[in-house]
């Protein structure tokens, strides 16, 4: 023992110690179960986008009850929220805004996302975006225009609505970043389907090249 051990209280650094450690169990718990989560909503996305709705279903089901077993925990410690277990309740958010849009045709509410606090919400949104724009990409290789315009008007109405809010630098900012290339690639999509739909080619390689008989600068007689 050190020559001023007795000037502090030792059993003070002893709970402190404890609570430390049992925060760090905690922590691992939170961590480990989120990753889950996490993983249970990928999955069901997955799903969604192959037509295995009972599937998806399952998946989203297992996801929600795992969330809600560290909620108790969560409230308890909110500092452990932030992190894997907010990141993991996105990708939940995600999904089920996936499968209302394929169910429903529109986009989830808040309220309808219980486990989603708002920038949670907003994040899954986000992201769900993106599975929009993929799904919308499939839809258009079987030519079915007008359920790629469908996605490109709720993707332009989400943006609309984001442009409403002062996003700060962070992972909203960086989400609503790709939700501009999302919205530009639908666009996109929409054009080339209108080109095909009038029979005209779609990309530059396609498009004849003019007749050298036409005349021009080279095209006349040499005098």
């Amino acid at each position: 023992m050190s020559a001023g051990s007795d000037m502090l209280d030792i059993s003070d650094f002893e709970r402190i110690d404890g609570e430390l450690r049992a925060y760090d169990e905690k922590r691992e718990q939170v961590i480990k179960r989120s990753r889950d989560i996490q993983k249970l909503s990928k999955q069901a996305i997955f799903s969604l986008h192959r037509g295995a709705d009972a599937e998806a279903e399952s998946r989203i089901a297992a996801a929600k009850k795992a969330a809600e077993e560290l909620l108790p925990l969560i409230k308890g410690n909110p500092t452990l929220r932030p992190g894997s277990y907010s990141n993991a309740i996105e990708e939940y958010a995600e999904a089920v805004a996936f499968r209302c849009y394929l169910t429903d045709g529109r986009l989830i509410k808040q309220a309808e996302v219980e486990l989603a606090e708002v920038e949670e919400y907003l994040g899954g949104v986000l992201d769900f975006t993106g599975e929009l724009g993929r799904l919308a990409i499939a839809q258009a290789t079987r030519r079915d225009e007008a359920a790629v315009q469908r996605a490109r008007d709720l993707v332009e109405a989400i943006m609309g609505q984001f442009l409403q809010f002062d996003l700060r630098n962070g992972s909203l900012r960086k989400k609503y970043d790709a939700l501009k290339y999302t919205l530009k690639k639908l666009e996109n999509t929409l054009y080339e389907l209108s080109l095909t739909k009038a029979g005209l080619p779609t990309k530059p390689e396609d498009i004849p090249e003019p007749d050298a008989g036409a005349g021009g600068a080279d095209g006349g007689d040499d005098a």
